[in-house]
């Protein structure tokens, strides 16, 4: 976590972190449109030459994690590949977008008391971990297969919806302790089934889902799922509506 001397979040730090990175998407002088600062001021926030005040860094994030910024960075990135299919690897596996998502998930996050971080193997992973590192908790990844190196596990079968598959969850004993207030992190949300799996494992595990965050929903069919798992304690930072268009990696 990026915090001062008294454990206090630094704010200048974080806001220079998402300044960095919305520069990859956006120009100087929209980023100087947006937050009343001149370019010459952002120019030296970027590289270090001075840092802005802890007020006037919150009052910049409050402007950058913003839905408009948000809406413009994710439709300059998403693709649609041949046959009318988006893609969304450009959007997952994108360092900015998800420095961006993972300051966006900590802001979010920070007064909730998670103590651990949940996700599902493979594409989830990379957002988990730099959330995990910034709310300071525990990683775990649960996996489709069972881990070399541990005797037991808790597990859990579903079936998926595109295509529909039995799936099998394997969550090592032991991972997470009993009464871990748990965060689950997912890269995509379509369907929900995969967070209702998940819900339940973590239930059977002693520990509680207290809360969800996901870079990407489709449509709004998840959000039954996710709201029996974790009420409205949830964050989707880009929701992509439902058209005639598949989705891809």
């Amino acid at each position: 976590m990026v915090e001062q001397e008294h454990g206090e979040i630094d704010y200048a730090e974080l806001v220079i972190e998402v300044l960095s990175s919305l520069k990859r998407f956006m120009k100087f002088k929209e980023l100087e449109s947006l937050l009343g600062i001149s370019i010459p001021t952002l120019w030296r926030y970027i590289h270090g030459d001075i840092r802005p005040s802890q007020e006037r860094a919150k009052n910049m994030l409050l402007k950058l994690l913003g839905d408009d910024v948000i809406e413009l960075m994710l439709s300059r990135v998403l693709k649609v590949a041949e046959g009318d299919i988006v893609s969304l690897y450009p959007i997952v596996y994108n360092v900015d977008i998800l420095t961006f998502a993972s300051v966006d998930a900590m802001i979010w996050g920070k007064d909730k008391g998670f103590t651990a971080i949940v996700t599902v193997e493979v594409d989830g992973i990379p957002l988990a971990t730099m959330i995990a590192k910034r709310l300071g908790v525990k990683l775990i990844v649960v996996k489709k297969r069972k881990e070399v190196g541990f005797s037991k596990f808790i597990e859990l079968s579903y079936i998926t919806s595109m295509p529909p598959e039995v799936v099998t969850l394997y969550l090592p004993e032991g991972t997470i302790e009993y009464g871990d207030r748990v965060l689950i992190v997912d890269d995509l949300v379509r369907s929900g089934r995969t967070t209702s799996a998940l819900c339940e494992l973590i239930k059977k595990s002693g520990a509680k889902s207290h809360g969800y965050y996901a870079l990407i929903g489709i449509g709004d069919s998840w959000r039954k799922s996710v709201e029996q798992c974790v009420d409205n304690n949830y964050r989707i930072l880009y929701t992509i509506k439902p058209f005639s268009m598949g989705i891809g990696f």
